[in-house]
């Protein structure tokens, strides 16, 4: 298991701003919480898809649970596709990304579409390693929950 929690807390105490790369849309309520705690440290940027794809949150999800005022500032990757397609995201979501001192990626598929990229310490990865590529490229027995910092 790996759990560099307590690295990232002690980061986010000097971040002026963070992405929280939000998952499944149902998760939005357990997100809530831990948007309000980051929140003591850091600017926090609720981000979201532009379209539905499998089950990860939209604005639109935010919009229709009702959250927009307790989630805060929101905005979308301009994508519709698992974790984070560079070659397809909005301009301003890659200007958001490259100004962010720490970004909190939630979820298996922002692991398989970030994890080769340079990111000097800044991304911290909470996910379940459901499949075993996953699991082997993280050093993790299958269905093991990780929060790495890379």
């Amino acid at each position: 298991v790996i759990d560099d929690s307590e690295e990232f807390e002690v980061k986010c105490r000097d971040a002026k701003r963070m992405l929280y790369l939000a998952d499944n849309a149902g998760e939005v309520f357990f997100d809530l919480p831990l948007l309000k705690y980051l929140r003591r440290f850091t600017r926090v940027i609720y981000v979201v898809k532009a379209e539905p794809v499998q089950n990860d949150i939209t604005l639109y999800d935010v919009k229709r649970a009702g959250v927009e005022m307790e989630v805060g500032e929101v905005m979308t990757t301009g994508t519709a596709t698992p974790g984070i397609d560079f070659a397809v995201a909005s301009e301003e979501f890659k200007r958001e990304f490259a100004a962010a001192d720490l970004v909190f990626a939630k979820g298996m598929g922002y692991w398989e579409t970030l994890s080769e990229l340079p990111a000097e310490g800044r991304v911290f990865y909470c996910l379940r390693a459901k499949c075993r590529p996953v699991a082997a490229s993280l050093g993790v027995p299958l269905d093991s929950y990780v929060a790495v910092l890379r």
